[in-house]
């Protein structure tokens, strides 16, 4: 009687500890809770979603129970939201970088989302955007989902930073002048994230309260103090003692012409306190062309080329102090006596006008300043052979409502002898 007695009680207990279900915990997502037994799981589903509460209460057996709650999550093709930062902008869709606390950066550092479908938005790279998806998280590469909608986020003040954006800090000692030049790529609550243009050649995270009027895509002037930095990714945070809001220099369109006095290798390498935002050929380390005498360019692939292009956004304060006021029905003609003036040849000048006539024949007037070394100080050339004559023409301009007094340039060229390396291009001053 006694054995049989043994017997129930060790069923009994063998039961209970296969199916009896023993609360493991909370999550902070709305309040789901799990409950887990040796044979399955109970998730009791309380998640807050971009459509309200979801709530609902399912067992998972066997081999499900060992599955994350976050994975089970994705099964239950309930829409899940995401802030990214966007990297990649194209015609058919978007790579996303989740933000650091999201869990789906945890699943995938990039994610492709495809633009079919969805209502249009207008994003850029560095945009923020908040994304509603369906089901899982799939393994290509960039990882890719099924988007429902999503909308762009001009910022989180909303919110402080809920990640942690240094690993492994230690004092930021490589930079003295505490001071730095930016696009601003996020806004919370008590910091601003800056892409720094010139200094430092990355993100840097300051600590404050930002300005009220700040937006994403602002150019700033910071200055700080108490840096720290990681050295496996080259993150800096840093306390902002003054945060001002400045211009960003576009440098539009500079053109490269080369012309040797023979057909041969040249290599042209370009030193731009900014960041460049396209170059072609594309720019890597410099470029290497094998350049005639009539300025055909040809690259290791044998692709012809009439000139090497770039771009790019500086801070640069440009010298607007001495120039022209041109009305903008005369920009044509002016330009035509300037640019010889200056030395370019038809072809090149003919070219330049092309380029920059459309958006400067329409004002009332046109204050016309070309540069030097405000200009050829932020963007050295070196080329290899060195060149016997060097021309560069830059002009830094902005448009006018009334006419503004300014005294004239005078305007030179050197002569043409020898290789000869030209270059032109120009920046909207506040543009």
């Amino acid at each position: 009687m006694k054995k049989r007695i043994w017997i129930v009680l060790a069923a009994v207990a063998v039961l209970a500890v296969l199916f009896l279900p023993i609360p493991g915990g909370s999550y902070d997502d709305g309040g789901t809770r799990e409950y887990v037994a040796l044979t399955y799981k109970i998730v009791d589903w309380n998640r807050i979603t971009p459509d309200g509460i979801y709530e609902a209460t399912r067992v998972y057996w066997f081999a499900d129970k060992d599955v994350p709650v976050e994975e089970l999550w994705q099964r239950e093709q309930v829409p899940a939201r995401f802030y990214a930062t966007v990297v990649e902008v194209t015609d058919q869709s978007l790579v996303v970088e989740p933000m650091e606390w999201e869990w789906e950066r945890g699943s995938a550092s990039q994610i492709r989302i495809f633009r079919e479908g969805l209502e249009p938005i207008d994003v850029e790279k560095w945009s923020v955007v908040e994304v509603c998806y369906e089901g899982a998280i799939r393994e290509t590469f960039p990882a890719s989902i099924d988007a429902v909608s999503w909308r762009r986020v001009e910022d989180l003040r909303h919110l402080d930073y809920p990640g942690q954006w240094l690993d492994a800090p230690v004092p930021y000692t490589g930079h003295q002048d505490y001071l730095t030049y930016g696009t601003v790529t996020q806004i919370y609550g008590d910091r601003i994230q800056v892409r720094s243009a010139i200094m430092l050649k990355y993100e840097i995270s300051f600590i404050g309260t930002p300005p009220e009027d700040l937006c994403v895509g602002d150019g700033v002037t910071v200055t700080w103090k108490d840096a720290v930095w990681d050295p496996e990714t080259g993150r800096v945070e840093a306390t902002a003692l003054t945060v001002e809001m400045t211009d960003i220099a576009l440098d539009a369109k500079p053109v490269i012409y080369l012309y040797p006095e023979r057909t041969q290798s040249v290599t042209v390498g370009l030193e731009y306190l900014g960041q460049l935002t396209c170059t072609y050929p594309k720019y890597e380390d410099g470029w290497t062309v094998t350049a005639s005498p009539d300025g055909t360019l040809v690259d290791e692939k044998g692709q012809v080329y009439n000139y090497l292009y770039w771009e790019g956004e500086s801070f640069v304060q440009y010298d607007m102090s001495r120039g022209f006021c041109v009305r903008g029905e005369d920009t044509a003609a002016f330009l035509e006596q300037a640019l010889e003036k200056l030395g370019l040849t038809r072809r090149e000048a003919n070219e330049f006008i092309v380029y920059w006539l459309p958006l400067m024949e329409g004002n009332a007037y046109n204050v016309i300043c070309f540069q030097g070394d405000a200009y050829t100080d932020h963007a050295e050339l070196t080329v290899e052979p060195a060149p016997d004559t060097w021309i560069r023409v830059f002009m830094a301009w902005q448009a006018s409502d009334v006419y503004v007094d300014l005294p004239e340039q005078t305007l030179t060229a050197p002569e043409r002898t020898g290789f000869t390396v030209v270059e032109w291009g120009g920046a909207v001053v506040g543009g």
